[in-house]
């Protein structure tokens, strides 16, 4: 198959890291499949408020902060002893579910999952950097189908179950603990296979120092204000989606797994390894630009879902999503890397990580705020706008550093990257 062409280029060492990612992928999504659900078990079998709903948002982004920490004491030494201590206390911690009675004990384990996450990002796609850099889009974009895949079959089989039985909640957040460790076992194999250059090892300084010469960077310091707002409007969306879904159109658990699972998914599923082989040369404003054209359609047919009280429009509303975020989930996982220049992609993606942490606090609230001040029309509005003004900056991008700008060519002031890559 052409579309697996590029393996046969893989020597020895290349192909046992492309199966462990790939292996890698199919418990992280079985992992994230339960996860998608974390808000609906929430409302349903714990009885949480609106606030706690919102809040359970905010973790699952804020956490990310803790990137940076990451990205300045581990940049360019073995993440080993870190993985398995997320391991522990991210994702063994989950057999503790069977405890859980209350909304505020559930938050605090799924505090410890995302918490896990912010380390787990920007180790996973450093290995595409240091392993794979020449297909590190082809190889990206089938593990993440591989995820989703998985988190689909997951999320739809668990939604089902707890139709039939909501009691079972337990066990269902009990098994992150065995898939969410398979996971983190592979990747500390993973980072076994990776040499670190042992003058680097440790040193602060050499991180302090790439973290100047990042800041520096104008056109990357204006694809992180992209993201920025675009996160923003993302982060607006997530408290008003599945409390507008629930409380309003009342969702059973498998109608949410079907939203969250499939609707959001299905063209990332479909178009992903399409997405990670056009990034290997696409010019990313451009896609950048492209992306967010596609997502004005999710708040925009969610607003007339609210007017219509249709369950087709919200549905619709979720496929507009999927495709828009097919393009943004390749930017926003492996776009850093198209700044790096060789230096060290820990620390460039550990903070674009660590932005989307702080933009996780202040989102979300206001998504609360607007909700709670104005209803779920002023959500829509706010994020349809920013949705907008981000897609002004990624062309502004794409003119001043990227495709936009005809046949001038790269220039070496302001930092511009050659177009294609």
């Amino acid at each position: 198959m052409r579309a697996f062409a590029f393996y046969r280029s893989f020597d020895a060492r290349e192909r046992r890291m492309f199966w462990l990612l790939l292996g890698s992928s199919v418990f992280d999504g079985l992992t994230q499949g339960v996860i998608l659900l974390q808000e609906t078990i929430a409302k349903k079998a714990l009885g949480a408020s609106d606030f706690q709903v919102t809040m359970i948002g905010v973790i699952a982004t804020a956490t990310m902060i803790f990137s940076v920490l990451v990205g300045l004491f581990f940049s360019g030494r073995s993440k080993t002893g870190l993985l398995a201590a997320s391991l522990v206390a991210g994702r063994l911690v989950f057999l503790a579910a069977f405890l859980v009675e209350t909304p505020n004990w559930y938050m605090a384990l799924l505090f410890a999952y995302h918490a896990a996450w912010s380390i787990q990002s920007p180790v996973f796609n450093s290995f595409f950097q240091r392993h794979l850099a020449r297909h590190r889009g082809r190889v990206f974009g089938l593990s993440r189908t591989v995820t989703l895949a998985f988190s689909m079959a997951a999320a739809l089989a668990c939604g089902r179950l707890l139709d039939a039985d909501p009691s079972l909640y337990k066990p269902v957040l009990a098994a992150v603990a065995a898939t969410g460790s398979v996971m983190y076992l592979l990747y500390i194999a993973m980072d076994r296979m990776t040499a670190y250059r042992a003058d680097q090892a440790g040193r602060v300084r050499h991180a302090l120092r790439s973290y100047r010469q990042m800041l520096g960077r104008s056109d990357f310091m204006l694809f992180e204000a992209m993201f920025m707002v675009y996160g923003l409007a993302f982060m607006v969306m997530v408290p008003a989606v599945p409390l507008f879904l629930i409380n309003k159109l009342q969702f059973s658990y498998f109608q949410m797994a079907q939203a969250s699972g499939f609707y959001s998914q299905i063209f990332i599923i479909l178009l992903m390894p399409l997405a990670g082989a056009l990034y290997d040369r696409a010019d990313p404003w451009k896609v950048a630009a492209a992306s967010i054209a596609v997502l004005l359609g999710y708040p925009l047919l969610f607003a007339v879902s609210h007017q219509t009280m249709l369950r087709g429009f919200a549905y619709g509303g979720l496929a507009f999503f999927s495709l828009g975020l097919t393009g943004i989930q390749v930017l926003w996982n492996l776009g850093s890397l198209h700044f790096d220049r060789g230096s060290d992609a820990f620390i460039y993606q550990g903070f674009h990580v660590t932005l989307t942490g702080l933009r996780g606090v202040a989102g979300p609230l206001a998504g609360y705020w607007l909700l709670s001040r104005f209803g779920f029309m002023s959500n829509f509005a706010v994020a349809f706008g920013l949705f907008a003004l981000a897609g002004g900056i990624s062309l502004l991008g794409c003119r001043r550093y990227g495709g936009c700008r005809g046949a001038a060519g790269s220039r070496e002031d302001g930092h511009a990257v050659p177009a294609v890559r």
